[in-house]
């Protein structure tokens, strides 16, 4: 399970709602298919308003695999965006291993609702 933050790190205020966006990425920067559900967790998605610089919180969980095992979604990094089709950031990442090592693995991911607080996020 993860917590993920994003900001907004333009200059204008944004609407965010619903659920982000959130890719494995290869060594190539693609996309590596992961099968992938959206729940309503912690409960459903609150709309917000995101000033310049604001924060707002959605949790994660995965199932990992063995590299090894033929099928297992593997790869370097994490992107993270706010629209399906809109621009992708790349995740600062704590606790995954090292991009050169390409050992992320996610057999499925479950991807939590935008909040404005992180209070509870990861509590599902």
């Amino acid at each position: 399970m993860a917590l993920v933050q994003m900001t907004n790190a333009s200059s204008r205020t944004c609407n965010v709602d619903g659920w982000p966006v959130i890719t494995l990425v290869n060594a190539a920067d693609e996309a590596v298919t992961v099968p992938t559900k959206y729940v309503a967790e912690p409960g459903k998605p609150v709309p917000a308003d995101l000033a310049p610089g604001g924060g707002v919180f959605a949790g994660v969980k995965w199932t990992i695999c063995d590299k090894a095992a033929a099928g297992c979604p593997t790869g370097n990094t994490i992107k993270v965006g706010l629209a399906k089709g809109g621009p992708l950031v790349v995740a600062t990442l704590e606790g995954f291993p090292s991009s050169e090592q390409s050992g992320i693995t996610v057999k499925s991911l479950q991807v939590g609702t935008i909040q404005p607080s992180n209070q509870g996020v990861v509590a599902w």
